[in-house]
């Protein structure tokens, strides 16, 4: 087929996938009649294509005009095939017919026809084509009368195949398929070994053996192992294996687990997991292999791969027994199987492997360890338990542990838990720092964020007073209220004005006082809005902390920042920055915008005094994402600043 129509046909399927079972609409098939009589040949066989899909009827008198009177045998022959899948036999005579045209297309095209729709009236026609002048009209008769009348066929098909020839036809070897016999599958495996062949050849021969019937199962075993199971002549053999008799195959597979060739025993163990995960296999494999000392690692690992996903429970030993393995992706792969099982134990089982030499052996342990029953634990408890681990300088053993303490920690683990973690708490970024976050979280049930974020150099509590008149022009910004003039007073009056529609409008005065507020994420961030006491939609905010300084040092605020919002920051009464960011100023990615809008870290940098620096943020909405954090990093080092520590002010 030419290749710009192959193209065609991949891009021009009536519907979309799911969609393929349902019939035609008389407008739909109106338009696929209409192309037939349309000068382009490429978009004519795009029409026959679908009309012969759909077995459309109506459209055979204009099928049948292309096909008498079509402008090349090709389209011709097209035609004619299309006819064969509306009409079935009555197409027959036509194809004889065809069979014995000078043009070798047409010849070709009505052996396909015979093929589809000829039954045993083909086979004369067939054996008449055998000796034809063009190769390819001759193999494609020599499947088609081996599929009828495979011993006749033989002696002509085994002429054609020699092993030495460099292109055997596909036709040629599905004629071998149908053919069956002893004689005719050791040519296919011959021509698949052949020195002049390829990768296409091998890929083509296991193609062929689709046709033919279970006495190939063998072979086709045979020729499957010698691929990885990621290749695609794996994944073939695996997919024509699976639609076998699966007594036959599971007898094969057997066989050829006990081969003393090593070579193919790795993809042999695929082979049975993909097509045949039986407990009688998998019983064979576990006894037999575990006797053997010849087997190569990548055959010991597929096995374990293998039985992982027969009935973990029912081979304790085998898995086991390779956890001693001096191989540490066999002793990796052991421990990941061995971690499948249910054991109250595993802690202990694991204790050695949780700190083995290979890092992967180590990540793999403590992994695996989350899978461990719920009563499952250390004597000397979990924390203790992932020291070592803690001080590993492999980043994956590092991050396994810490999520490990994170899933399988207790909330009483919390304290000691933030200790052990400070190191990696106080680095600027990484996913060490996130990870150890994130863990104290889970282990705190989310009820100690503030905490955590205060480990990290963030405010993670404030004193804060609001809200204060604003609105969508950010004029209340500009305005000096109350905690500007008097910051440490008990309370302060305020207006407030209803913004939302429905309801009654409920403009009033408020009295407000400062309240304590806490870091609702690990990151430090509070959403003003929430601890607003009354509905706002724009507004005005103030939060104080008192830092404590053990020596006079130069530092780094990190602020963020988003869009339509304003932050004012005065430290020790001096203003240090005055930020207002309009719409679409952050600029951000889609995703940033559907997830409610982009943030932005601003560095300011500002000298600490010793001892008590009072620290204030104004803070105001005018239509963004209200939300404030702030975080205290050392001016020069990529860490948090160290001699701080943070109280709120009292009144």
């Amino acid at each position: 087929m030419p290749c710009c129509l192959i193209a065609l046909l991949s891009i021009a399927p009536l519907h979309s996938h799911g969609q393929e079972e349902r019939a035609l609409t008389a407008l739909e098939i109106h338009q696929w009649t209409k192309l037939l009589s349309s000068s382009d040949w490429v978009q004519q066989a795009v029409a026959l294509e679908h009309l012969g899909k759909w077995k459309v009827e109506q459209s055979t008198p204009a099928i049948r005009k292309i096909f008498e009177h079509g402008k090349s045998s090709w389209i011709k022959g097209r035609a004619m095939l299309t006819l064969a899948k509306i009409q079935g036999e009555a197409l027959v005579p036509d194809a004889k017919k065809a069979a014995l045209h000078s043009d070798p297309i047409l010849r070709k095209a009505a052996l396909e026809t015979l093929d589809l729709v000829g039954g045993e009236t083909s086979g004369p026609v067939a054996l008449k084509l055998l000796q034809d002048t063009n190769m390819e009209v001759r193999a494609m008769a020599a499947a088609l009368y081996a599929r009828q009348h495979p011993e006749e066929a033989w002696p002509t098909v085994e002429r054609l195949t020699p092993p030495d020839q460099r292109e055997i036809s596909n036709d040629l070897l599905k004629a071998l398929a149908h053919v069956g016999s002893d004689e005719a599958l050791a040519r296919l495996e011959i021509l698949f070994h052949a020195p002049n062949g390829n990768n296409r050849r091998k890929r083509e021969v296991m193609q062929a053996l689709a046709v033919a019937d279970d006495e190939s199962i063998p072979l086709l075993v045979r020729l499957t192992v010698h691929f990885s199971p990621g290749q695609v002549e794996f994944q073939l053999g695996q997919k024509l294996l699976a639609s076998r008799t699966r007594a036959k195959v599971s007898e094969t597979l057997r066989k050829m687990l006990l081969v003393e060739e090593t070579k193919f025993l790795a993809n042999t163990a695929s082979l049975m997991t993909a097509v045949c995960p039986t407990r009688e296999l998998g019983d064979l494999l576990s006894v037999s292999w575990m006797k053997r000392k010849d087997l190569p690692q990548k055959a010991i690992q597929a096995a374990l791969m293998a039985l992982s996903k027969i009935e973990p429970s029912s081979y304790k030993e085998f898995f086991t027994h390779y956890l001693q393995s001096e191989d540490p992706i066999t002793r990796a792969m052991a421990v990941r199987c061995r971690g499948l099982i249910p054991d109250k134990d595993l802690f202990e089982t694991f204790r050695v492997y949780v700190h083995d030499e290979h890092s992967e052996v180590a990540r793999v342990a403590l992994k695996s360890l989350q899978r461990a029953p719920w009563d499952s634990k250390p004597k000397e408890g979990l924390l203790e338990y992932l020291a070592q681990s803690f001080e590993s300088e492999e980043e994956s053993v590092l991050l396994s542990a810490i999520d490990l303490l994170g899933q399988r920690g207790v909330a009483e683990d919390f304290e000691p838990a933030l200790l052990a973690l400070k190191p990696f708490l106080k680095e600027e970024k990484g996913v060490k720092r996130e990870a150890a976050a994130q863990a104290l979280a889970k282990l705190s049930r989310y009820e100690r964020n503030a905490d955590i974020a205060t480990a990290q150099g963030y405010v993670g509590r404030w004193e804060m007073v609001g809200p204060f008149l604003n609105d969508n022009r950010n004029s209340g910004f500009e305005k000096k209220y109350g905690p500007e003039e008097q910051e440490d007073a008990e309370t302060y009056k305020a207006e407030y004005r209803w913004e939302f529609g429905g309801g009654k409008a409920n403009d009033r005065e408020l009295e407000l006082f400062w309240t304590e507020t806490m870091a609702q994420t690990t990151e430090g961030a509070i959403h003003v809005a929430a601890q607003m006491p009354v509905p706002i939609r724009h507004a005005v905010a103030y939060a104080k902390v008192d830092l404590y300084s053990e020596s006079e040092q130069s530092v780094r605020f990190l602020l963020e920042i988003r869009e339509r919002t304003s932050q004012k920051v005065w430290l020790n009464d001096q203003v240090v920055t005055d930020l207002t960011t309009q719409h679409n100023d952050l600029g951000g990615t889609p995703e940033e915008r559907r997830a409610g809008g982009p943030y932005r870290i601003k560095t300011i940098k500002v000298d600490l005094k010793k001892g008590s620096n009072r620290l204030m943020i104004k803070t105001s909405t005018f239509g963004g994402r209200w939300w404030m954090a702030l975080r205290i990093m050392d001016g020069k080092k990529r860490e948090i600043a160290s001699g701080i520590t943070l109280a709120l002010s009292k009144p």
